[in-house]
């Protein structure tokens, strides 16, 4: 019930700070306000909440009290253990883990948001049915994502070194930030439409021989271990749809002729990016473990929709803008309630049940 609650917050706030969004002190309080909230409720969370957040936890507290375990500490990428080294010389407890975490990883995606969203009330309400239930158990990843994305202001003013550094710092939380360079490729390599052909391709190339380049990637990486969500029998998963009506939408809104030249550039990036999610949907129709790379992809519609309702037209524009709404929060409930995730029951640490 809480991630409904959060979700119709963030949208009934907006719509009632509509008028005054376009001045900054409005628009910083409106995301302030939203991203606290947000803050709060995963910080606060038990541990029983998320399916990963006891395993977190665990290792935490495993790693504070014993100076063995640490010479054994799992597969997380460096700057994680460096968060926990240093939590742990505080001597901070596993709950204020959790709250430091939360916080580091909201006020990124706030920011985000904040620099880069043509509308930042369908941006944050986006995130709070898409992003937002998910981060409560992949922390390192969102952490890492929290960071990323925020390459792509330096991408969109051409500053890539800037862009490159950040993505890299972030790849020391998880590896998975490298895909953030996926959008500097895109925003060097001006030939769009050669892009999209070339993606196509690829993922013909990977439907057909999928199993043997990821087998072949993974062992020379030495991450074999993900092989063990390998399956060919899956004809149809509804995220791999998703991925390429995403990808439709994208290419769609990349060829209409009203496009503003400030906002032809990133429209044009982030179609291209989509057809690459479109790879991984195929690619996720073999292996579980690419719904990661789906997550972090799908994390630019949050600036591709408000986009798209822009250049929607002002015949369909409500109806677009409302269908975003409706569509958002749908998906919001099917993950929340008919998932593994584990995050239905919500419950704060301090409170008994």
């Amino acid at each position: 019930m809480i991630f409904i609650y959060n979700s119709l917050f963030s949208l009934v706030l907006g719509l009632l700070l509509k008028s005054k969004l376009h001045i900054v002190k409005y628009k910083k309080m409106y995301i302030g306000i939203c991203f606290f909230q947000m803050i709060l409720i995963q910080g606060l969370r038990e541990i029983t909440v998320g399916t990963d957040t006891s395993y977190y936890v665990g290792i935490y507290n495993n790693y504070k009290s014993s100076e063995y375990y640490s010479f054994l500490f799992t597969h997380f990428e460096s700057g994680f253990k460096l968060l926990y080294n240093i939590f742990s010389g505080l001597k901070l407890d596993s709950q204020m883990m959790l709250f430091i975490v939360s916080a580091f990883t909201m006020i990124g995606f706030a920011v985000f948001i904040y620099n880069n969203s043509e509308d930042v009330v369908i941006s944050t309400f986006i995130f709070t049915c898409l992003l937002y239930p998910n981060s409560f158990n992949i922390l390192r990843q969102y952490l890492a994502m929290a960071i990323a994305c925020n390459s792509f202001k330096y991408c969109r003013e051409k500053q890539y070194t800037k862009a490159i550094v950040l993505i890299i710092a972030a790849s020391f939380f998880h590896t998975t930030a490298i895909l953030f360079l996926i959008p500097i490729v895109f925003s060097v390599i001006k030939n769009w439409k050669l892009m999209r052909y070339c993606l196509i391709l690829c993922t013909v190339v990977f439907f057909l021989f999928g199993n043997i380049i990821i087998t072949v990637s993974l062992e020379f990486l030495g991450k074999q271990f993900y092989l063990q969500g390998y399956n060919v029998n899956r004809i149809f998963r509804l995220t791999t749809f998703l991925t390429i009506v995403y990808a439709f939408l994208s290419w769609y809104f990349s060829n209409s002729k009203e496009l503003k030249e400030e906002h032809k550039n990133t429209i044009n990036i982030l179609a291209n990016v989509a057809f690459v999610n479109v790879l991984f949907g195929i690619l996720y129709l073999k292996y579980e473990f690419v719904s990661r790379m789906i997550e972090l992809l799908n994390l630019w519609l949050m600036i591709s929709v408000p986009l798209w309702i822009e250049y929607s037209g002002k015949r369909y524009y409500k109806l677009f803008r409302y269908g975003v709404v409706v569509w958002f929060f749908l998906l919001m409930i099917i993950f929340v309630y008919n998932s593994e995730a584990n995050i239905a029951e919500y419950y704060f640490f301090f409170q008994k049940h």
